[in-house]
């Protein structure tokens, strides 16, 4: 009797088993099978319609954006974790700047060996991106062609401390006699428009905090005269967070003329630089000693002000686990209107916030063991501010983090990629092998397009992965790569690969399941 009530005991123990597997997996399909092209497309028509401006963070589009989400997070079950000074809770995060107004004029003084130079924007330099134009004595450091290609034996960058200096790189890749120094498919990727974006996504990764870019013949594919001569005189000051206040999560970019190279290199003025087989024999890469640049413009007003991020939580089932915290994220700003015409943003990046909302109902109907946190970042077009807050917010401790996925751009491909369809994920150098083999793992049949795996140095493109990878967290994010609509009028609702959006939104939901549900995240080192 004892062995037969022992062997009836172990019978419907594993009967239970099996019924709860079975149980747990049609709540899994039930969840994953949420996640659809109409759905997502439903969202992205709203945040990427004419009437949201371009949700250009802080605006009140972007407030009714945010807004939007905030529902959609409550609609799904998600928990706010956010305590407002009331002791009330809240989706939003708010996230400091100060309004700043500037004066018309913004000039460089450049101090070499005692000599003093003044430039002045427009005339000598011209801005990409700036987020803090104003500099005191700061260094300079020239860094060649920015480029580092260990296989080849090149790297500009060897025996140089270039955090918070000024990097003056030249664009496009080195010639001699007429023809490359590095192979064709390694010459290629610094040349041209695309070439500089993947430039200076490796640049941005130096600590630097400043970029000045020459473009010595054209090589660079973003002609001096073809840059607007008018920079936004009102701009939106990141504040930062706690011990980060005042901090500027990415240097100002500029491009300047071959005269301002040839002040700052003591060149000969009589004999300008023409090309860049000069460069190679007369430059070598190093600090610019007793040379400084101040950077000057008239602050006419300041006026602080926010803008949000919006942040919902599934909580945790295992008593323990669910004080680690899986982070899903994307960004929901995007960019000023050009030449008068809205950028809608649909691709960049209403489909990756559209894809945190739809991921963020599935977990919501099917809880994992830790805790998913969502969130839609806001501007990370003006430097990755969002995430950055965020991250030293301590909205949870940091060193609860196990992981962050982020979704930016989900719903193109580039042109090299349209007829396969492939698309990005892109990574750290160190982490970006281990993550292959874990995203390929739970990619069997997910997607019917291949994935391209890339580190973010070789990358064009740069995300609110990177504030969480600066500290030592685990991080990756999808990437439909550079296309021709990137930050343009053209970037609309109708030319988004809808089945594209749903299968990488579906793998993504695997993913953080995994995540959330295994015993020890790895550290994918």
């Amino acid at each position: 009797m004892i062995e037969a009530s022992k062997t009836t005991k172990f019978i419907s123990l594993a009967f239970l088993s099996i019924l709860l597997s079975q149980v747990v997996f049609a709540q899994d399909d039930k969840a994953l099978e949420s996640i659809t092209a109409d759905e997502l497309k439903g969202h992205i028509y709203f945040l990427a319609s004419d009437f949201m401006g371009g949700r250009v963070g802080p605006s009140e589009e972007y407030e009714i954006a945010a807004q939007y989400v905030g529902t959609q997070f409550a609609a799904s079950g998600l928990e706010p974790i956010i305590t407002n000074d009331d002791g009330s809770e809240s989706f939003f995060q708010e996230v400091p700047f100060v309004k700043t107004v500037f004066g018309d004029k913004l000039s460089w003084k450049i101090t070499r060996d005692g000599n003093l130079s003044t430039l002045s924007h427009n005339s000598d330099f011209k801005i990409l991106f700036a987020d803090k134009l104003t500099c005191k004595n700061t260094e300079l450091v020239y860094v060649g062609f920015g480029i580092e290609e260990p296989d080849y034996n090149w790297n500009d960058f060897k025996d140089l401390d270039l955090k918070g200096k000024i990097l003056l790189v030249i664009g496009g890749a080195p010639v001699k006699k007429g023809k490359p120094v590095l192979p064709h498919e390694i010459h290629q990727k610094y040349t041209g428009a695309r070439g500089l974006q993947g430039k200076i996504g490796v640049l941005l990764n130096k600590g630097a905090a400043g970029i000045i870019i020459v473009d010595v013949d054209g090589s660079a594919g973003m002609p001096f005269a073809m840059i607007p001569g008018e920079f936004g005189k009102e701009k939106y000051i990141y504040k930062g967070a706690g011990e980060n206040s005042n901090l500027h999560s990415l240097p100002s970019i500029y491009l300047a003329k071959p005269e301002v190279f040839e002040i700052l290199m003591a060149g000969n003025k009589s004999n300008p630089l023409t090309n860049r087989e000069d460069l190679i024999k007369n430059y070598k890469p190093q600090l610019l000693k007793d040379t400084y640049l101040d950077s000057e413009i008239e602050i006419v007003s300041q006026e602080p002000i926010t803008t949000k991020n919006v942040i919902g939580m599934v909580a945790g089932t295992d008593p323990l686990l669910k004080d680690e915290y899986i982070v899903v994220g994307a960004h929901l700003d995007h960019v000023k209107p050009v030449m008068g015409q809205v950028c809608n943003g649909a691709d960049d990046n209403a489909s990756g916030s559209s894809a945190v909302m739809e991921i963020a109902e599935a977990i919501a109907m099917n809880p994992c063991r830790r805790s998913v946190i969502f969130i839609t970042y806001t501007a990370e077009e003006m430097g990755l501010h969002g995430s950055e807050y965020f991250v030293h917010s301590n909205a949870v401790p940091l060193d609860s983090i196990r992981f962050n996925l982020n979704m930016d751009m989900i719903g193109r491909s580039d042109p090299g990629n349209e007829e396969t369809r492939a698309h990005y994920v892109v990574s750290s150098k160190k982490y970006i092998n281990s993550i292959e083999s874990f995203i390929r793992e739970i990619n069997n049949g997910v997607t019917d397009f291949p994935l391209i795996f890339d580190n973010d140095e070789d990358s064009p493109g740069g995300s609110d992965h990177m504030s969480f990878i600066s500290e030592n967290i685990p991080a990756f994010f999808f990437f439909s790569g550079i296309h021709k609509d990137l930050h343009q009028p053209g970037d609309d609702p109708d030319k988004i690969d809808y089945e594209k959006a749903e299968s990488i939104s579906k793998l993504s939901y695997l993913i953080v399941r995994k995540l959330a549900n295994m015993e020890n995240v790895p550290a994918f080192e």
